[in-house]
């Protein structure tokens, strides 16, 4: 039998984290671990709450480190040859786990793979973070199937082919711990958002592949943490996003892509303050201020980056949407990933 570490960062919510290990309570085909990374001054994981899952440990810290961190330091101290990192605010299906382990168990070229995660709040609709698989486009934007910016669709079976994707969300994703571990892991000084993705690119450069798993089912509140739409969401997300392309794109690629999306980024900072949005105006502003003043860890961090690759940008883009999901999906009114999917080649 596979043995399996779930790993739980944990900043607040304690009925959350009750729920989210009862559901792993019934989880079965796999030898499970559970690792929760108490992540900062939050009410505490009290012993009852323990009791709903054996082999469980908990890593305490004093304050909050961050997702990244919290991940990273629960992949460190596990001892299984897969991780599993699930949310808080996350439940899963009793054979979701095992699903999993033996879809990475029977492909070595597999370094991470996502089950189909649907709302936990809205009920036969995906979640929002990367729903049936991630995928981004050349200027690091990242969407799903089910979900592309706002527009989150019914799962109706539609997504339920197995196949290869770009990234899986961080809610709830199957990891090969060895490949975790050789890539450097999750970049710690992004905090949250973006993270998974980032990881996952330099999978990619490293000749591993990324699977969604539809058999495999999870459940997702999302937005728990860091509330929609807030100064610190909004932020992370365009902050992280650009470094993102820094490290990962070939220096040809990224002269031919970055200055697109600053662009894009800008020209939402306007229509933002036309539109009195100022929260969002300030938020992507502050990102491209930070990403313009940081410019010794960018290159640092690239250059960490890029000794890890073996595998060409050319295939690598291959597996990149090669058009502007913004452009098609504000301007073109292409909502769903089954419309964009005819743009690509």
């Amino acid at each position: 039998m596979l043995r399996v570490t779930v790993i739980i960062p944990h900043a607040g919510g304690q009925e959350l984290l009750r729920e989210c290990l009862r559901s792993l309570s019934a989880t079965c085909n796999v030898d499970l671990r559970t690792l929760i990374v108490h992540n900062g001054p939050v009410d505490d994981v009290d012993a009852e709450t323990l009791a709903l899952v054996q082999h469980v440990q908990v890593l305490r810290y004093e304050r909050n480190i961050g997702f990244s961190a919290a991940c990273n330091r629960g992949v460190e101290a596990a001892s299984t040859d897969y991780v599993f990192l699930l949310n808080n605010d996350a439940t899963v299906k009793p054979d979701t786990i095992g699903l999993l382990a033996e879809k990475l168990a029977s492909d070595a070229s597999i370094a991470a793979c996502q089950p189909k995660i649907l709302s936990l709040t809205s009920p036969g609709k995906f979640d929002y973070s990367s729903a049936a698989g991630g995928e981004i486009d050349r200027y690091g934007y990242p969407f799903a199937r089910g979900r592309v910016f706002d527009t989150i669709e019914e799962d109706k079976g539609q997504y339920d082919t197995e196949r290869e994707i770009f990234w899986g969300a961080g809610a709830a994703l199957m990891l090969r711990r060895e490949h975790y571990l050789a890539a450097g892991g999750l970049e710690e000084p992004f905090f949250a958002h973006m993270e998974e993705i980032d990881l996952q690119w330099r999978f990619r450069l490293m000749g591993y592949r990324v699977i969604s798993l539809p058999s495999a089912i999870a459940f997702h509140r999302g937005a728990v943490t860091i509330k929609i739409g807030s100064f610190r969401k909004i932020y992370l997300n365009h902050r992280n996003g650009l470094i993102t392309l820094f490290r990962n794109y070939s220096l040809k690629n990224l002269l031919k892509n970055l200055p697109a999306r600053l662009g894009l980024d800008f020209i939402l900072v306007i229509y933002s303050v036309i539109r009195a949005d100022f929260v969002t105006a300030r938020a992507v502003l502050s990102a491209m201020i930070w990403f313009s003043l940081s410019l010794p860890y960018l290159i640092s961090s690239r250059r960490r980056v890029r000794k890890l690759a073996v595998v060409p940008d050319s295939k690598i883009q291959e597996h990149i949407f090669p058009y502007s999901v913004v452009w098609l999906y504000f301007v073109k009114k292409i909502k769903t990933w089954n419309e964009l999917k005819a743009f690509q080649v």
